[in-house]
């Protein structure tokens, strides 16, 4: 949804005033720049959404490390780390733990060194100070939610250890407005899941994760009666959960049970090539309403299928960019080509492709485009498609997933894919300017009101459509 760089917002339309909230990455129908609303336009009620949300997924906490340039590659050199960027499992917590001690000594053995004045960096008053946040791609898309809806109850539910990184991770939540159904894994041993996240000035993110007692957690272990207690409007499911495709699909089972939307991310390019066959057949068994995917993942979608004619649309038209290196016109060394060439350049036919693919499972189907924004198609062909507002990258953890509670907020209020995916990519823009996907009470709150005006503005076109059209008729 963003990307590096210093780019100036859009300026408001006629008719609109700057006020003090975010502007609003959006396009056909609603104002690029949600504020003040019209002068001497009616306010419609406060948008609330009683309703209850649900989060499937691993509870790991998030342990951030900010790395200056100076000392970057000591750290990455101190922990093993040979191409930075990108996220590897580790074996053991002690792991994390080693980890964060070379991070330490690193720092400690160089500092950051004589200033830059080629980057007029400010080299003073850095220390060595690791934060933490709660993470997890479901949980963080819970933290959105509940903070974007009034009167939304959000809940998420997984697995942790009995150590007080479990703990932490449960009271962080509870502060975010979040319930938790946290079970307790049975081996004692086992420690909470972690995930160390070291954060260059970029923005870029090198992970490493341990994933522990969040594992433990089974289809026969799901607590449907804490999980669903109440009326569930929606249950959401991080793409992760497909590594054990049979809590997934008793998760669905009983938020369907209960009449309950299911939405899931896709979460990662290796997630749909490793998880093929479970992600079709959740989706063939329409446990499924609504599917998120970024551009990779979107792709690797159609990469891994030659028959069905979006696949064959979206092989074509790699075909005629012509092929690099030679590559061969067999189905494997072709579909290996695909993958490798052309990373760069996803198009918007190739999300629409992805789309149509995803819509033969559920009712909505969105890509995220970095930088270029969104794109969303719903059953019914009605389509949103939300740009991208470029602005300085402090750090990507959660801006995935801050898009998808964006987009969610909207839809459970019954906006259209239009206004969906202009919260999805307002929300995300702002993600990727604070450390690590936790946002400020009060930055919640603006985008609180941001969601607010796209979803009554949306409102207001929709109705004057239909008055357009019972006026004509």
């Amino acid at each position: 949804m963003s990307s590096p760089g210093r780019f100036a917002a859009s300026p408001p339309r006629p008719g609109f005033a700057h006020g003090a909230r975010p502007s609003v990455p959006v396009a056909r129908g609603v104002s690029v720049f949600v504020g003040t609303s019209v002068a001497g336009a009616a306010r419609l009620p406060e948008t609330r959404t009683p309703m209850l949300v649900v989060g499937l997924g691993d509870p790991v906490s998030d342990v951030l490390v900010q790395l200056d340039d100076a000392v970057a590659q000591r750290v990455f050199a101190k922990c093993g780390v040979d191409e930075p960027g990108g996220c590897l499992p580790v074996v053991s917590d002690d792991d994390i733990t080693r980890l964060l001690t070379a991070c330490a000594e690193a720092w400690v053995d160089g500092g950051y060194g004589e200033p830059d004045a080629s980057t007029n960096h400010d080299t003073t008053n850095h220390t060595w100070e690791p934060s933490f946040c709660p993470g997890g791609s479901a949980a963080n898309v819970c933290k959105g939610v509940v903070n974007l809806s009034a009167g939304c109850v959000s809940r998420f539910v997984g697995m942790i250890g009995s150590d007080d990184v479990g703990d932490r991770y449960q009271n962080a939540l509870l502060k975010q407005n979040v319930e938790t159904v946290l079970l307790r894994c049975a081996d004692a041993t086992v420690s909470s899941a972690r995930c160390l996240s070291l954060v260059e000035r970029d923005g870029r993110r090198t992970m490493r994760t341990f994933l522990g007692a969040s594992l433990h957690l089974g289809a026969s272990d799901f607590p449907s009666t804490q999980a669903f207690r109440g009326s569930p409007k929606l249950l959401h499911v991080e793409g992760y959960t497909l590594y054990r495709p049979e809590l997934a699909k008793r998760a669905m089972r009983e938020a369907r049970a209960r009449g309950a939307l299911v939405s899931l991310d896709l979460a990662s390019f290796e997630v749909v090539r490793n998880c093929r066959a479970s992600l079709v057949a959740i989706l063939n068994e329409n446990l499924v309403d609504l599917v998120f995917a970024n551009e990779d993942e979107a792709r690797e979608l159609l990469v891994g299928d030659t028959t069905s004619h979006e696949a064959r649309g979206f092989h074509e038209r790699r075909r005629k960019q012509g092929k690099k290196g030679g590559a061969s016109e067999s189905n494997e060394e072709g579909t290996a080509a695909t993958r490798d060439e052309d990373k760069d350049t996803f198009t918007r036919a190739d999300a629409d492709d992805a789309m149509r693919w995803l819509l033969r499972f559920c009712r909505v189907a969105t890509v995220s485009l970095g930088a270029r924004g969104c794109v969303s198609l719903d059953r019914n062909g009605k389509k949103g498609i939300a740009p991208g507002v470029r602005v300085p990258v402090i750090d990507t953890t959660g801006a995935g997933d801050s898009f998808t509670a964006g987009y969610l907020a909207a839809y459970l209020n019954g906006a259209t894919p239009q206004a969906c995916a202009s919260c999805g990519c307002a929300v995300g823009t702002q993600a990727v300017q604070a450390v690590g996907a936790e946002l400020s009470t009060a930055k919640w709150h603006e985008l609180a009101l941001v969601v607010q005006d796209v979803i009554m503005l949306d409102r207001e076109r929709n109705l004057a459509l239909v008055e357009e059209t019972a006026g004509a008729a």
